[in-house]
């Protein structure tokens, strides 16, 4: 059993981490899922409260991490000094992904400066006076390090994660009960593709990958 936590913290965007939950929480028999943060709870954008499984100090026992997002929650978190020298990630061990402005907290660790990310379109710009090379892209894969821009795009970040740690037919046990009725081959065809152009412009950059 692999181990996945999610990071959250104050003001996070609902739809990022509600979803991502969702998504993970398909599946019971491969991972368990652990929400990790500096609080016994925390409150959402909307207001919705989520208990925490354990500190942020933990995603050093995690396999996998995903960075959850927040237009306020994120400017907050990095400013938050325990919340920042907790995250010790290691790309060499473990799987780092992010959804929308949490590649704003990838690149201030510095896991990915001088590398090509994604974020929000709208987040775009500040990304960028920070000195992120942001790319106009749903998924965009350095190493062990994934980041997806737009909410929409937590299809890819997962189905990503569930094809580096088992295959891609994991990943359609877990986004084919989400696909409108109909619609099964377009979606598959557009989630298959996209994962496999982010993948493979990571492969001609000769990062290593576990």
């Amino acid at each position: 059993m692999y181990k996945v936590g999610i990071v959250l913290f104050d003001d996070f965007t609902d739809v990022d981490f509600f979803l991502m939950y969702d998504l993970l929480g398909r599946t019971t028999d491969s991972w368990v899922m652990s929400v990790l943060g500096t609080k016994p709870e925390h409150s959402s954008h909307l207001g919705m409260r989520v208990k925490t499984d354990g500190h942020i100090s933990e995603v050093i026992n995690q396999d996998a991490v995903l960075i959850t997002s927040g237009k306020r929650g994120i400017p907050a978190a990095m400013k938050d000094t325990e919340f920042m020298s907790a995250l010790n990630l290691d790309p060499n061990r473990q799987l780092i992904g992010s959804i929308c402005a949490g590649s704003f907290i990838l690149h201030e660790l510095g896991l990915l400066k001088g590398k090509s990310l994604t974020t929000n379109p709208d987040a775009k710009g500040v990304l960028q006076s920070m000195g992120g090379d942001v790319q106009d892209l749903p998924l965009v894969i350095n190493g062990n390090i994934a980041t997806a821009g737009g909410c929409l795009s937590l299809m890819y970040l997962i189905g990503w994660l569930a094809e580096r740690l088992f295959d891609s037919d994991k990943r359609k046990n877990i986004q084919n009960q989400l696909i409108p009725a109909g619609q099964l081959a377009l979606f598959e065809d557009l989630i298959a593709t996209t994962i496999q152009s982010a993948e493979l412009e990571n492969l001609n950059t000769g990062a290593q990958t576990l």
